[in-house]
């Protein structure tokens, strides 16, 4: 019986840094990456919640999945 292999990979910051890109890119100059800083998905009811985060965020204590008005705190 052949044993099956099981790939995780978290890409959470790699979403953030592909996301960082694109205002550079058109000439800005904040780089989301150096900063404390996240990517949100706005809910239905005016909640969101946190779906990548840089790596000062990570330090700051922010989390992913994590409700967007405890991680403004």
């Amino acid at each position: 019986m052949a044993q099956r292999v099981i790939f995780h990979v978290d890409v959470n910051s790699a979403f953030l840094s592909w996301s960082a890109v694109e205002p550079l890119q058109k000439g800005g100059t904040l780089d989301y990456r150096e900063v404390p800083s996240a990517v949100a998905r706005q809910g239905e009811n005016g909640g969101g919640i946190i779906l990548a985060k840089s790596e000062k965020a990570k330090a700051a204590g922010i989390s992913t999945a994590e409700v967007v008005w405890m991680a403004k705190q």
